[in-house]
């Protein structure tokens, strides 16, 4: 049985890789939409990516959907891209030269204190290019945004593991996740939100005054969050980004055709795939454009548009969902069946009520209690919310929609930072362009500028940590070793036990297992209080012949008497850490032979 790392190749053609495929999708996507909608406006050029990204995953999870998956034909489809990116490349090389230019002109005309300021922006955003292109190593990439994907290339398959319950959550980000990983770039999803990211920039600097353009900027790259949302494959910033630029299509399009509004649509149903959350986004953004629709075009043809669209573009999901849980919307309708199973209904409720910080609502969005745990703020940008009352008369459908979506989440979602940043950043220009000319408006612009060098000792100590993992090999394995969680554990493991041996660990971070393992969220949502629960888990782990559990030192004696678990090595201490390299603690486990045919120890 394969491991992510078997898929990895050398480390500096993995970098070099990456970044070829990934530009030649944002060139490619870029050069198809100019010639179909004759438009370079840079908000419409953002909706070519995104919708690009659609066409990409799509195909893929089409692929899966009919068992077709083989490392060849993601090779052909990575080789594809890339051949057709440098073609078009060699193309338009005047025009992208003379676009650098351009920029390079107005960066050296600055004022001393902004040309400050700007630099500081570059070598951030510098920062989160080159973590974007690292060795993935926090415990959400590795356990199911990486994980799946080596699921569904060793089976040649969509059709995976059902009770894994994390990659019931699977969507779009982890098809894109899964052509990095066949071609040895497991990395391609962080770059692809770099890409996205720089889009969703030069949308929202676009629409407002030059003078406002570095602070739209300062905004965004000095956002905590960012530092944990986007070097990693979890493709919630995607998202994010994408139903932004949405919100400013809408806001400020003039002169909408039909085919422009399904363009729209596109970009809208690739957010909806990624995520469950971003239904709620679509919902929003349904509620702006009903409000700010043109009233030449006929509502009719929109929605038998948006219907056709939805059904193409979601079908094979909800297809694939409803074949193989029974449920469409798995796990959120799990509460619904007549024999529920306990353990689904225990992990909905864990994601939907998932904090990152010990401050109550909305404290968490603005205070941490720890330098470890900053990139689960928002920051003082966060102030903003403040001023939605203040520009409802100003903008009414934009603050209707932004209201609607803060409901939502509030009532059906997570109440966390990387939850809430979707309605600040579709905020930030309505509230920039209301008060950019306000006296005091340049504290706010200070404010904002502290928060962002704040943000730059961070992602310099993040590069220190994971960068060496860009240039070889024998680096990369130390990054590994010292900071990715789990990889330490699974070498130990493989050194350790039998080479036929079936195992079962609490550890999230399955991505790097090279042996059959169970799947680790019945052992930890299993209810141990429950008599029928624990003779559930005993059979189920007889079920997958688990022959060792792998347990932490503390807190875990009842599972081992439910389990009849016998000492066998550790305690082994390793590393655990996130892509803030101030967030980073050690644990402990050790290797425990189980017996599931006898009779349960009294505990």
């Amino acid at each position: 049985m394969n491991s992510l790392n078997a898929y990895f190749i050398s480390s500096p053609l993995s970098v070099l890789l990456t970044l070829t495929l990934g530009m030649s999708l944002a060139i490619i996507s870029d050069d198809i939409g100019k010639r179909v909608f004759k438009s370079t406006e840079p908000v419409q050029s953002a909706l070519y990516f995104f919708a690009g990204l659609l066409a990409l995953s799509w195909l893929i999870w089409l692929i899966g959907l009919f068992a077709l998956v083989s490392v060849f034909l993601l090779k052909v489809i990575c080789w594809g891209i890339i051949l057709c990116g440098i073609f078009l490349a060699m193309r338009r090389r005047d025009e992208l030269l003379s676009s650098v230019n351009r920029k390079w002109a107005a960066f050296q005309a600055l004022q001393s204190f902004e040309f400050f300021t700007a630099c500081t922006l570059f070598a951030i955003l510098g920062g989160y290019f080159f973590l974007s292109l690292t060795v993935p190593t926090d415990s959400d990439s590795l356990n199911y945004h990486l994980a799946l994907p080596v699921e569904i290339l060793q089976k040649g398959s969509l059709w995976f593991n059902r009770d894994h319950l994390h990659y019931r959550l699977a969507g779009f980000g982890e098809m894109i996740n899964l052509l990095g990983v066949a071609n040895g770039c497991p990395q391609l999803g962080a770059f692809v939100q770099m890409i996205a990211l720089l889009h969703t920039l030069r949308a929202l600097s676009a629409r407002v005054i030059a003078a406002h353009k570095l602070t739209i900027c300062l905004f965004l790259a000095g956002i905590p969050t960012l530092l944990f949302l986007l070097p990693n494959q979890k493709h919630q910033l995607t998202g994010i980004l994408c139903t932004t630029v949405c919100f400013l299509f809408i806001s400020n399009s003039r002169n909408l055709t039909l085919s422009r509004i399904r363009l729209l649509m596109l970009a809208m149903l690739f957010a909806a795939g990624i995520k469950y959350s971003f239904l709620l986004s679509i919902a929003a953004l349904v509620v702006l454009f009903l409000m700010k629709r043109p009233k030449d075009i006929s509502l009719w043809k929109i929605t038998v548009s948006f219907a056709l669209l939805a059904s193409f573009v979601l079908g094979p999901q909800l297809l694939f969902r409803w074949m193989h849980f029974g449920d469409p919307f798995s796990p959120l309708l799990e509460g619904l069946f007549n024999e529920p199973d306990p353990v689904v209904k225990r992990f909905h409720h864990y994601i939907k009520n998932f904090r990152e910080s010990s401050f109550p609502f909305p404290a968490n969005l603005l205070l941490t209690d720890s330098a470890g745990k900053v990139s689960t703020i928002l920051g003082t940008g966060v102030i903003i919310l403040g001023f939605l009352p203040f520009l409802f008369k100003r903008a009414k459908p934009e603050i209707t929609s932004i209201i609607f979506l803060l409901l939502a989440i509030c009532f059906v979602s997570q109440l966390s930072s990387r939850f809430l940043m979707e309605p600040l950043l579709w905020l930030i220009p309505l509230f920039i362009t209301a008060y950019g000319h306000a006296k005091n408006f340049k504290y706010f612009t200070w404010l904002l500028s502290a928060q962002m060098f704040c943000m730059a000792p961070f992602v310099a100590s993040g590069l220190y940590a994971l960068a060496p993992s860009l240039f070889s090999d024998a680096l990369r394995t130390k990054v590994l070793t010292n900071s990715a969680n789990g990889y330490a554990e699974s070498i130990w493991l493989n050194e350790t036990l039998p080479a036929h041996a079936h195992i079962a660990t609490s550890n999230r971070s399955r991505a790097f297992l090279p042996r059959p393992f169970f799947p680790w969220e019945y052992l930890v949502f299993t209810s141990l209080e429950k008599p029928l629960e624990v003779q559930a888990l005993r059979k189920k782990l007889a079920e997958y012949h688990i022959d060792y559990i792998v347990l932490p030192e503390n807190g875990t004696a009842q599972l081992q008497a439910a389990v009849n678990a016998s000492f066998v090595s550790g305690p082994k201490t390793f590393p655990l850490a996130t892509r803030n390299p101030l967030n980073r603690t050690k644990y402990k486990v050790s290797i425990f032979k189980i017996d599931t045919l006898s009779t349960p120890k009294p505990h």
